[in-house]
């Protein structure tokens, strides 16, 4: 491990705090790099006391991070639990998409915003 992901997963976790589920701090090893590319770092961050997970998105430049929580996975946003269930459909379109992604969430995002 670098150094520049010790920053970036000391970070996080500072920036977290504690589970949103069991209010538990985090510890640096419940943080794990899952990608960089260039600047954007993605993190899965595990509660070691619940296994609650939520996935970080992390802009790291000469400035420090910016930091913005993806998706948390240990409970449903009320918007989402209102929503259908997933259809076949759904999980095909997901696919076709990730069939033809670069990975660069930068631009995926920054097209997103405009």
């Amino acid at each position: 491990m670098d150094s520049n992901e010790f920053d970036v997963r000391r970070t996080v976790v500072s920036v977290l705090e504690q589970c949103s589920n069991c209010k538990q701090q985090y510890s640096l090893e419940d943080a794990r790099v899952i990608e960089r590319q260039g600047e954007l770092w993605v993190l899965s961050v595990r509660c070691s006391h619940c296994d609650a997970q939520a996935y970080v998105a992390a802009v790291v430049d000469g400035d420090g991070a910016e930091i913005d929580e993806m998706r948390r996975t240990d409970e449903p946003d009320s918007e989402d639990a209102a929503e259908e269930p997933v259809t076949v459909d759904d999980v095909l379109d997901v696919h076709e998409f990730l069939d033809s992604f670069d990975g660069d969430f930068a631009a995926l995002f920054h097209r997103r915003r405009h």
